[in-house]
């Protein structure tokens, strides 16, 4: 019995002792890989795929079809028929000014301009007998004026040389020896002085009717060649286009009193109340706005040296904010002078939506990607894989295991593809990065600490 128990004793020791040179070998495994360098590959396949250049911008959504409503001119609001998020069809009334003051100023402006064609034709006509005679009839007149003046001035001339001769016989024959001659001197110089006052009066009074003769020749003469005048026609007629403008204005302006919705759509504006002044004309502040749902587009802005990569009609993806899903659109409309900011210059670019959605909201911000270039069906390889240098691009080509750098020529590309247009083939394996990795020296105590713990970190030291 108690050697049976001795050599029980004896088979436990010896196994304890393998148990724990196991254990001491099993460590100095894991202690002589923890040095170890291992690489890996990450890797990917030659494809066809689709390459798609982008330029970015960004601006706000607004809607295609937008009447912005002021009255064309002063006046006082009668009437304001139109509310925010009032659903309106084309030619709806929405607001309308007080017309009196506008009906009166184009009553008066289609007088004068009635008055002045009423002027060329009786122009073109010419003088008629009625005016013709009553051009002539001063004429005369005042050549029986002058007639008579003339006759006036004679007969007072010769008057008056009679009264001086006779003052002049009484001077001979009483001076020197009779004592009135001093007297008779007398009156003979008044006598000589009011003849020559009446002959004065007489040949002023002949001058006046020469003067109103001469006018009134003036007058027929003008109005006989009136009717030959085209410089009096074309008078007329400068003045009747004047005139007509005036009225064409003011009949818009009556006609703009009442604000009417060019478009279908919803209201998204009203800026005035009755009784309200306006000015009339353009402003920044519009009175009424209406807009038609469903159609948008966005103006954003690209730089100078990616502008002649844009034309119209390329894809743009437009993405409002809020959103994950870009709609479909067209690029409509290119600036064709830049906006220069700080020295900067930048050109604006406005895309349209194809798609449709109502649940948009006017002024809402957008990001846009615009499609420059795509290329469809290529070979490519993630762009990545691809390593520029100043002797060209290469790419890693994993063979038996092992990577080789290949040559290649490349194509388009963007952020995630890139490509090739020589130098690769369908379904070769390259290289996209080299990994490379030890495991911790710390992952031999582990494992003497606890074979199973210990196993676990060894296959993490190698991934």
């Amino acid at each position: 019995m108690r050697d049976r128990l001795l050599s029980n004793l004896l088979k436990r020791r010896v196994l304890v002792i393998l148990v724990l040179v196991f254990a001491v070998l099993g460590g100095s495994v894991v202690y002589a890989q923890a040095g170890k360098i291992t690489t890996t590959y990450r890797t990917a396949v030659v494809t066809y795929g689709t390459i798609t250049q982008t330029i970015g911008m960004a601006g706000n959504l607004a809607p295609v079809a937008q009447a912005d409503l002021n009255f064309p001119a002063a006046g006082t609001v009668q009437l304001v028929a139109a509310s925010v998020g009032q659903t309106v069809v084309k030619g709806e009334l929405l607001a309308a000014l007080d017309p009196t003051v506008l009906a009166a100023q184009l009553s008066q402006a289609q007088a004068t301009l009635s008055s002045a064609r009423s002027k060329l034709a009786q122009d073109q006509a010419g003088p008629n007998a009625q005016n013709l005679a009553s051009a002539k009839n001063p004429v005369a007149a005042a050549q029986v004026g002058v007639n008579n003046a003339v006759t006036a001035l004679s007969d007072t001339e010769a008057i008056n040389a009679q009264s001086v001769a006779a003052a002049q016989s009484v001077v001979d024959a009483d001076c020197p020896s009779q004592p009135t001659c001093a007297q008779d001197q007398a009156t003979l110089a008044m006598t000589q002085v009011k003849a020559q006052q009446s002959n004065h009066q007489a040949a002023a009074q002949l001058a006046s009717a020469r003067q109103q003769l001469a006018a009134a020749k003036s007058s027929l003469a003008a109005l006989v060649a009136s009717s030959t005048s085209p410089q009096t026609v074309q008078i007329d007629e400068a003045q009747i286009t004047i005139d007509q403008v005036d009225v064409n204005t003011l009949q818009h302006q009556l006609t703009g009193a009442k604000l009417k919705s060019p478009i279908a759509g919803v209201v998204s504006q009203v800026n005035i109340k009755d009784g309200d002044s306006v000015t009339g004309g353009g402003s920044s502040t519009y009175a009424i706005v209406v807009y038609t749902p469903g159609s948008y587009e966005v103006t954003g802005t690209v730089s100078d040296s990616q502008v002649d990569l844009v034309a119209a009609g390329q894809t743009a993806q437009v993405t409002p904010a809020g959103s994950t899903q870009a709609l479909l659109g067209k690029i409509t409309a290119i600036s064709p002078a830049a906006t220069i900011s700080s020295g900067v210059a930048t050109f604006g670019v406005t895309a349209q939506l194809s798609d449709t959605s109502n649940s948009i909201r006017p002024g809402i911000s957008a990001t846009v990607s615009i499609v420059v270039n795509q290329v469809v069906h290529v070979l490519t390889v993630p762009t990545s894989a691809v390593h520029t240098s100043a002797t060209g691009n290469t790419v890693l080509v994993l063979v038996n295991g092992t990577p080789q750098s290949v040559s290649v020529q490349v194509g388009a590309s963007d952020p995630t593809r890139t490509e090739i247009l020589s130098g690769l083939q369908l379904n070769q394996v390259v290289v996209i990065a080299v990994v490379t990795s030890s495991v911790p020296s710390s992952g031999a105590g582990t494992v003497l600490g606890g074979g199973g713990r210990g196993g676990a970190g060894f296959r993490g030291g190698g991934g």
